[in-house]
């Protein structure tokens, strides 16, 4: 008995050892590759790392944040004016820091190429989430990286790339990466100057992303064009929550963006009347039916309404204990492609009423979006912060809202900004206030 306590303990060991031994051989190997390609090893990585072997646990999010940028200075008005009139206590003040900065040597910069070499060389098929934070990221990296998105192997589910300078050439292999992983579920590319001609390719290597269903484009610089090629990818792929916050697009180019969104949230409300009549003829006719055969007994009639109440087919009474069965059994499929949104992040986007439309423009969005919030069940929050849509527009959301209520539809979150209306706020924030925060006590635990 005891020897068999001493072979369980041992190979418990064991394992762990191997689990720790993998961590420490990607460390060394990526400082290893880090010192060939004369870059510095990122203190974040290094962190991480050695937490994970505290913590007894595989490492499966990196995140690549260098912190070796200079701190922006702002300088007073006082100090201007001496900087202008130039002190000279101040410049030889100047002249002794330059020179002791002369003397000590710059450290190279953080690369992202190493690490993914030694993830790759160590075969380390734990990763599933990685970040690169305020890095430059030349192609040989997007390379790198792109290179474990493709391989079926990594089941790298988000990729996060802020502030990375990614030029035309990196967007166009990294999406068509992205688009050939049946992992990748959320890409963030935001602080990135990607303009027309990047989300054009961008665009365009996405719309054969079967899997992504998060894209976050905030700040990088999309213009009003960009909005057509960006309404076109959500409807064409299972793309469902859109960061947008940040990007010129004005009016023009969040209509662009909606209108076939708003087309397929009136037919999804269309099909909804129709199969609600549907059951509800389908019912008088069960009922005539009983009339006529009195031997039916009357619990048929109450199960038949519950069905015309409920979402559920009519020949599931208990659709929602079979849908559990289906989740638990069989492989997950990949999403269903089609215009269907959720989360709408639209945050100082430029809708006001300087562009062409005039103060119709805001208005016409509002339209819109009043057709998605009215008809759109998988819609969960909409983001409509610092843009001017004034008080017609703030109408036209609340109409939504309160259409939204009438269908019995999930409740939403709808962000407004302060120039509106009051009461028309108020009521806005009461309608949809947003969806409740749950989990963190349970994260904690």
């Amino acid at each position: 008995m005891t020897k068999q306590m001493q072979v369980g303990a041992g190979s418990k060991k064991t394992a762990e050892t191997a689990m720790a031994r993998s961590m420490k051989e990607l460390l060394k190997d990526y400082e290893i590759r880090a010192e060939r390609y004369e870059t510095t090893v990122s203190n974040s990585i290094r962190k991480q790392i050695k937490k994970a072997l505290d913590d007894d646990q595989l490492l499966t999010r990196f995140l690549v944040d260098p912190q070796d940028r200079r701190p922006v200075e702002y300088w007073d008005d006082e100090k201007l004016i001496k900087a202008l009139q130039g002190d000279p206590d101040e410049s030889a003040h100047k002249r002794k820091k330059v020179k002791q900065k002369h003397m000590k040597e710059d450290k190279p910069l953080v690369k992202v190429l190493p690490l993914i070499d030694a993830i790759r060389a160590r075969r380390y098929t734990h990763i599933q989430e990685f970040y690169v934070w305020d890095c430059h990221m030349e192609n040989d990296d997007s390379v790198a990286l792109a290179g474990i998105i493709s391989r079926g192997c990594y089941p790298i589910t988000r990729v996060e790339l802020i502030d990375c300078f990614l030029d035309n050439k990196s967007i166009s292999i990294l999406v068509n990466a992205v688009a050939a992983s049946k992992t990748m579920k959320e890409l963030c590319l935001d602080f990135n100057d990607i303009g027309e001609k990047g989300c054009r390719i961008l665009c365009a290597g996405l719309s054969k992303a079967r899997f992504l269903m998060h894209l976050s484009l905030c700040y990088c610089g999309l213009t009003k064009q960009c909005g057509f090629w960006i309404g076109n990818l959500v409807v064409e792929t299972t793309i469902r929550e859109l960061l947008l916050d940040g990007n010129p697009l004005e009016a023009e180019g969040v209509i662009a963006l909606l209108s076939q969104l708003s087309e397929a949230a009136e037919s999804e409300g269309f099909e909804r009347v129709e199969e609600i009549k549907r059951k509800q003829q389908a019912l008088e006719d069960m009922k005539r039916a009983a009339r006529i055969n009195l031997d039916r007994e009357t619990v048929d009639l109450n199960v038949s309404a519950e069905e015309v109440n409920g979402t559920s087919p009519v020949n599931s009474p208990t659709g929602r204990k079979r849908g559990k069965r289906g989740k638990r059994g069989g492989k997950p499929e990949p999403p269903s492609a089609g215009p269907q949104i959720s989360v709408l992040k639209l945050a100082d986007t430029g809708i006001n009423h300087m562009g062409r439309g005039g103060n119709f423009a805001p208005v016409r969005c509002m339209q819109l979006l009043k057709s998605i919030i009215s008809h759109s069940k998988d819609l969960q929050e909409i983001d409509l912060f610092a843009n001017e849509i004034g008080d017609l527009g703030a109408r036209q959301i609340l109409e939504g809202l309160i259409a939204r209520k009438d269908a019995k539809l999930p409740q939403i979150g709808v962000r407004m900004g302060h120039r509106i209306n009051q009461d028309t706020f108020d009521i806005i924030h009461k309608l949809a206030p947003g969806p409740k925060k749950k989990g963190k006590g349970k994260k904690r635990k």
